[in-house]
């Protein structure tokens, strides 16, 4: 899908960086008849070309858990409720199975009070007894004693079969998408009827114009040279982790109706817990991940290329590895594999989808849920960019405002 960058003179209507989840998103939703469009970034590297690269990102996965409604939060249950069913969506457009409907239970404590109420319309509150029942290898008794089951439109997707679909279906409405990776982004001083345009300078060619630009670049967006000129974002990167546990034979069986699961008890504990599910080596694996506890800061480019290139602490990957086996009774598993990852954070923990300008906009700040949002955000940032007026629908765009730190001035 490369496109050819040989043409003289071109101009796009929309430039897009990053070409994860959000931006391949993005993408698909901005490249409409008439409009000229290009989404930019560099592809998964091969394992051995890993400690060359500077630029990665955390949708190197077969796994993610997805729902209708993310439970919680009600601004964030709305962008799920939109963003499952854009799935659904792209999976019947370009064929691309990208859910898996096993359902999700969120346990813990008090679950019936932290659940919102449009999620408990299709949820079914229960005890951890009940959960035995349900699921007789399932015991999440020792982090609290209630559950709540999201049995239909939840589950888990797939985000590199997500990235592949938005692109397909993004090249096919005519976007070009090109392999490479953005140095940075500047007025260029041309001008297209009157309007100033847009530099984006990458590795590989010459550069490009676009009329305007929208950053997509997650936890690298200050990293390279793309924002205005002293501009610094409200804006944090934690480096975390998961861990997988080969499911034998013996036991898949038994773990096939396993959900997604998710929870709310106390701060050392909570974790995000996945199925079987088959990766690429042919083997399928349990993955559990911690919520927002076991994370590291990272402040530099540099922190976050090692943190990639790094294995977690041992210490935490036994805890996980045992905090999984205190719930998935039963279960022996074959071996421990590692992933690396990195979570980007805004204070408002919903996204950052802004104008930084009258040309330039970004939409960053997954804040853990950046797979569960992604089709939504990409939608919002495409008509934002596109100067669309209601591309919020009925969240106040105040909510997804970047806020900017200010220096402090010298006294």
């Amino acid at each position: 899908m490369a496109a050819d960058l040989s043409w003289t003179g071109m101009v796009y209507d929309i430039c897009i960086v990053g070409a994860g989840l959000w931006g391949s998103s993005a993408a698909r939703h901005a490249s409409l008849p008439g409009r000229k469009v290009c989404l930019i970034g560099p592809s998964e590297p091969q394992e051995k070309d890993r400690p060359s690269r500077d630029i990665f990102a955390s949708h190197y996965d077969v796994s993610r858990t997805v729902r209708k409604y993310q439970g919680s939060d009600h601004i964030r249950s709305l962008m799920t409720m939109r963003a499952y069913k854009g799935l659904q969506e792209l999976e019947g457009t370009t064929g691309i199975q990208l859910n898996a409907a096993v359902g999700h239970i969120m346990y813990g404590k008090d679950i019936e009070s932290i659940t919102v109420p449009i999620a408990k319309e299709e949820g079914v509150l229960l005890t951890a007894e009940g959960v035995r029942e349900r699921y007789p290898f399932l015991d999440t008794s020792r982090y609290g004693d209630t559950a709540m089951l999201l049995p239909v439109d939840a589950g888990h997707a797939n985000p590199r079969m997500i990235v592949r679909a938005q692109q397909e279906a993004a090249a096919l409405q005519g976007c070009d998408i090109i392999d490479d990776v953005v140095q940075s982004v500047e007025e260029s001083g041309d001008h297209t009827h009157g309007e100033p345009l847009m530099r984006v300078v990458i590795e590989k060619e010459r550069p490009l114009l676009a009329k305007k630009v929208l950053l997509c670049t997650g936890a690298f967006t200050q990293f390279k040279d793309l924002l205005p000129p002293s501009t610094k974002l409200d804006f944090g990167i934690d480096g975390s982790f998961t861990v997988r546990l080969e499911v034998g034979e013996g036991d898949l069986e038994k773990l096939r109706s396993m959900p997604t699961m998710t929870s709310f008890t106390d701060e050392d504990w909570k974790c995000y817990i996945l199925p079987p599910i088959k990766y690429p080596d042919g083997k399928y694996y349990v993955k559990l991940g911690p919520g927002y506890q076991d994370q590291r800061r990272l402040t530099s480019l540099k922190e976050v290329k090692d943190w990639f290139l790094s294995k977690p602490d041992p210490k935490l990957v036994e805890k996980y590895r045992d905090l999984l086996l205190s719930i998935v009774k039963g279960f022996h598993p074959v071996s421990v594999k590692t992933d690396m990852c990195v979570i980007s954070h805004t204070p408002t923990e919903l996204p950052y989808c802004d104008m930084l300008s009258p040309r330039l906009g970004l939409a960053i700040g997954g804040n853990g849920f950046g797979a569960m949002i992604s089709d939504e955000v990409g939608r919002m940032a495409a008509e934002m960019i596109a100067g669309g007026e209601n591309w919020s629908r009925d969240i106040p765009r105040e909510m997804f405002k970047a806020r900017v730190l200010t220096p402090t001035a010298n006294l």
